[in-house]
């Protein structure tokens, strides 16, 4: 194994790990979960601009709990929908229980798929493509499972950046120092229980933002670099859509949302 790879699967295991750990509230953070009426029909409408008037084979890529897994099989159409971390599935399939939906989910690492070449009409990712140790790398597989004429539709949104972190100011100074203590005083106390082979979950907090600062679209995908990226992959006809709807977060959104789509030739 290289040096690379050695790096990007420590960054998947602190991945995984830390989603693992946020599986049992994520449903009840703003924009994760399904909140009324309005929320489904706004995401239905828009749903159905992707797929299509009949039945499609859907790939939910990072379902989670499975918010688009389900609604896109509410819809009537075919889904399969992969996550890296086994309790979000586990969460998503208790859900597809309950609403008597009919759904394959997968333990499965986005970069990493066991599908066949062309196996689905969309592919579909939901705040996703920041979170990969090397994007280039999950796009690639995304096409390589998509049919020719397919479509590839990614939900992202820049929530943080550089200038806006304000780095070198003397309020990120402060926070920064702050942070080395904070880190420090776990380290001290929790010494003991790290050599007894158990991370204090702080610690493994501190683990995972240190190295989502490392992520190529850290702080989420500008819409310009996204459309680079597929553009480059070969994928045409990219068009982005502001997603500022408050009707689909069910609040209204303080960064910038949007969702990117374009064709598999």
């Amino acid at each position: 194994m290289t040096t690379s790879q050695s790096r990007s699967s420590r960054l998947t295991r602190l991945i995984r790990d830390h989603w693992n750990e946020r599986a049992s509230t994520f449903d009840e953070e703003p924009g994760h979960g399904l909140r009324g009426r309005e929320q489904h029909g706004a995401w239905v409408t828009l749903l159905a601009t992707l797929t299509g008037g009949g039945p499609a084979r859907v790939l939910d890529v990072g379902c989670g709990t499975g918010f688009l897994t389900l609604l896109l099989a509410e819809m009537g159409h075919l889904v399969t929908g992969i996550d890296l971390a086994e309790r979000m599935l586990t969460a998503a399939e208790e859900k597809a229980r309950r609403a008597s939906l009919s759904v394959e989910f997968r333990l499965e690492n986005a970069t990493s798929l066991r599908d066949p070449d062309a196996t689905y009409d969309v592919v579909i990712a939901r705040h996703v493509i920041w979170a990969l140790p090397d994007p280039s790398v999950g796009v690639k597989e995304w096409l390589r499972v998509l049919k020719p004429g397919g479509r590839l539709a990614l939900i992202e949104g820049q929530w943080s950046s550089d200038d806006a972190a304000g780095m070198g100011s003397r309020t990120t100074q402060i926070t920064l120092a702050a942070r080395a203590r904070a880190v420090l005083r776990i380290l001290y106390y929790g010494a003991k229980e790290h050599q007894l082979g158990r991370v204090p979950a702080k610690l493994r907090t501190l683990r995972y933002h240190a190295a989502q600062r490392t992520l190529p679209f850290s702080g989420g995908a500008p819409a310009d670099r996204l459309v680079t990226l597929l553009e480059a992959h070969g994928v045409s006809d990219v068009a982005v859509t502001p997603l500022m709807d408050p009707a689909l977060w069910g609040e209204r959104s303080q960064y910038p949302r949007y969702l990117a789509v374009g064709v598999w030739r």
